[in-house]
């Protein structure tokens, strides 16, 4: 129930935004107008406006120029199984291998799984400054990486490690070299740094233009956001920020019971 020091348009957008998780408003069924909504719900053409876009930052409806907006046909959603630590870039992998409906059978199809990867010197952003317990003007080696199936993007990552600890080593590039992609832990062993344990935090976020042209996205649509820190005693040796379409994938962990 919405109390009188609300915005008056979280009226117009909890109930558009339950008619369309209801399904009472379908797949592909045009959202009422700016004007409708005016004259539906008795409220100002900014209420009505603020509304219309909430949804589609929440990534319920699109525009359609010359026609309105309608519901989303969002797909269902896929897993990222949280147990794949020697992918590069992020513990979250995709199987090789997916069943699709087919009548009363599943059809089991292969996925062509790709990472995409760049590596360059930066000074460390503020926020990876203070995760890394850097100083000012620290260098950090960043790797981008893109988890792509049958060409869709599912993931981005992006990774740094302070440079001092790597620099002139076999490690000093995590995807060239010996231990190439085999993940932060391995590499980290092989020039006697032991990493003794790792943390993850989980939360979400509207995402920027330029990370919604990475995954496919509308621009302020919602990503999962994962800040994982690998920690060798008191000193974090690597952090990455690892985002995931909300709308497209789920975060699946699985833990082993001992005994």
């Amino acid at each position: 129930m919405g109390t009188s020091t609300e915005p008056v348009y979280l009226r117009v957008l909890e109930d558009l935004r339950s008619r369309i998780r209801s399904g009472s408003l379908e797949p592909g069924a045009r959202v009422p107008s700016r004007n409708a909504i005016i004259t539906n719900y008795g409220v100002g053409e900014t209420a009505a406006k603020h509304a219309l876009a909430a949804l589609m930052a929440e990534g319920l409806i699109e525009a359609r120029p010359g026609s309105g907006c309608y519901v989303r046909k969002v797909p269902a959603a896929g897993f990222l199984e949280h147990d794949r630590p020697q992918f590069p870039g992020s513990p979250f992998g995709l199987a090789q291998t997916a069943v699709l409906a087919d009548g009363e059978h599943g059809q089991v199809v292969a996925r062509r799984l790709g990472w995409e990867h760049r590596t360059e010197q930066v000074q460390a952003p503020p926020g990876v400054r203070k995760r890394l317990r850097l100083g000012n003007g620290a260098m950090a080696t960043m790797t981008r990486y893109t988890l792509t199936s049958d060409s869709e993007p599912v993931q981005l990552a992006v990774s740094y490690e302070p440079s001092e600890l790597t620099a002139g080593t076999q490690v000093a590039l995590p995807e060239q070299g010996p231990l190439a992609g085999r993940g932060v832990i391995e590499r980290m062993r092989s020039i006697g740094v032991h990493v003794s344990e790792v943390s993850e935090e989980v939360s979400f976020r509207p995402c920027d233009r330029e990370e919604a042209a990475a995954l496919a996205m509308l621009p302020g649509g919602a990503v999962l956001v994962v800040n994982r820190v690998h920690q060798a005693g008191d000193r974090a040796v690597e952090f990455t920020e690892i985002l995931v379409p909300a709308d497209r994938y789920r975060l699946r962990y699985r833990f082993s019971v001992a005994g």
